[in-house]
């Protein structure tokens, strides 16, 4: 599994100032020193955040935690380890979707200006945790192939896990989806990355719900992360 950092030394590229720059534009664009670039990606962090919710601020309440998330997602090593992905619980309201929604637009905006526009591991599909539990519903296992296939996995995001029907059925078979999709998940975990967004607290909440097995792998699988502060909704 590749990670952002890898792409680090092409970070001194200025990225283009639209699609519509000629090859011979993007040929010559200038170089920028490394303190230029970081500042540029830093300030991109944020515009991404603010591209999920304009009213966002960076504040005393989360200015460590971005900083974080920057060095994680660029492969820096810091507090958070670049290996694992990343579990966001806390109370509602918090922005713990903001926040994954903006990694996941910031990712692509790296992929697109870093490396024309190929994934290389970087982006992620982003979904919810109800919608996991309908596509079982309606198609069966077959349902969760997306997920869980090796041949067609992918980095995925999980929004408001807990908030799904625990028992969703196909034909009156019924099985707890997000728990399905986390084990076969878990056994990727080094090939894929696996996000989530949650109000359950992991430590008390996951074993009752998913099961001991899933509850012991969580801090194999994830950085764990609580969302502290007051709603911003």
């Amino acid at each position: 599994m590749e990670t952002i950092g890898k792409l680090m030394q092409n970070r001194t590229k200025a990225p283009p100032v639209s699609n519509q720059s000629s090859s011979v534009n993007k040929a010559n664009q200038k170089q920028w020193s490394r303190e230029q670039a970081d500042i540029y990606w830093r300030n991109q962090f944020v515009a991404s955040m603010k591209t999920i919710s304009p009213v966002f601020t960076v504040d005393d309440s989360n200015r460590q935690l971005l900083k974080a998330l920057y060095q994680w997602v660029w492969g820096i090593p810091g507090v958070l380890d670049v290996s694992k992905g990343l579990l966001l619980h806390g109370s509602i309201g918090v922005g713990k979707s903001t926040l994954l929604k903006g990694l996941q637009n910031y990712a692509a905006k790296i992929a697109r200006y870093c490396i024309g526009g190929a994934d290389a591991g970087l982006t992620f599909q982003f979904t919810s945790a109800a919608e996991i539990a309908l596509q079982f519903a309606e198609k069966g296992i077959t349902g969760l192939n997306l997920y869980t296939d090796r041949s067609c996995m992918h980095n995925l995001a999980i929004d408001e896990v807990g908030r799904e029907p625990m028992d969703a059925k196909h034909f009156g078979t019924g099985i707890n989806a997000i728990q399905t999709v986390l084990q076969l998940r878990y056994e990727q975990r080094y090939n894929f990355y696996t996000h989530m967004t949650t109000n359950l607290d992991p430590d008390k909440e996951f074993s009752q719900r998913y099961g001991a097995y899933i509850a012991d792998r969580v801090k194999e699988m994830f950085n764990v992360i609580k969302i502290e502060g007051e709603s911003r909704r």
